[in-house]
């Protein structure tokens, strides 16, 4: 490209939109960056290009995320640090699966083989279903442990009311979790089980 052509921001899902939007700010999409004046052939390289940088660097974080997982003793289990790591996996998912929507199945499965997540993301579609699945497990643990604190402190009627709100809500997404994850076959469930730290009676039957 010739230096000094006239630069255009975007934030824009597709090359389509981009042209659309070329003179414009587009804020709809999950990439963001600096583009030359450029022919759509042209443009459609740099924007592949980009997205699959982008995809690798998420899925680079996540894999230290799942190593820092492993790391964790057994007892951390459920705890704080468990349970900050497991937020900030959730985050690092949305952000892969927002951006693997731009992605062909092909492209999807060369990033992941390279940043050596190929088997916990075996599908394009994984990254959404752990996602909802970490989020039954962070639902589970805080009302567990509101339970918990219930039943250490003194109790009341008041108590007895919200404690019996708050099995509930453990019951829920503990339902929640089992129907997503029967619909996962064998191999993907206890992989993501392995990898992010889950592999506990609370979630094996």
């Amino acid at each position: 490209m010739q230096a000094g052509a006239e630069k255009h921001f975007f934030w824009c899902c597709t090359p389509s939109q981009y042209y659309v939007n070329r003179r414009k700010r587009c804020y709809s999409g999950a990439v963001k960056g600096i583009i030359p004046k450029c022919s759509r052939f042209q443009f459609t390289k740099i924007y592949t290009s980009i997205l699959m940088h982008s995809i690798q660097r998420q899925l680079v974080n996540l894999d230290m995320l799942i190593s820092d997982i492993d790391g964790l003793a057994r007892h951390e289990y459920g705890l704080a640090s468990h349970v900050k790591l497991l937020k900030d996996v959730q985050r690092v998912l949305s952000e892969i699966d927002v951006l693997a929507e731009h992605e062909t199945i092909a492209s999807f499965n060369k990033a992941v083989l390279q940043s050596g997540l190929a088997k916990i993301f075996a599908d394009k579609r994984l990254p959404s279903i752990y996602r909802r699945l970490l989020e039954y497990v962070l639902q589970y643990w805080d009302a567990q442990n509101k339970v918990d604190d219930i039943l250490n402190s003194e109790f009341n009627e008041h108590a007895d009311k919200r404690l019996e709100l708050l099995q509930v809500k453990c019951v829920k997404a503990k339902t929640q979790f089992k129907t997503v994850a029967q619909a996962m076959g064998r191999t993907d469930y206890m992989l993501f089980l392995q990898s992010f730290g889950l592999d506990h009676d609370d979630w094996r039957w």
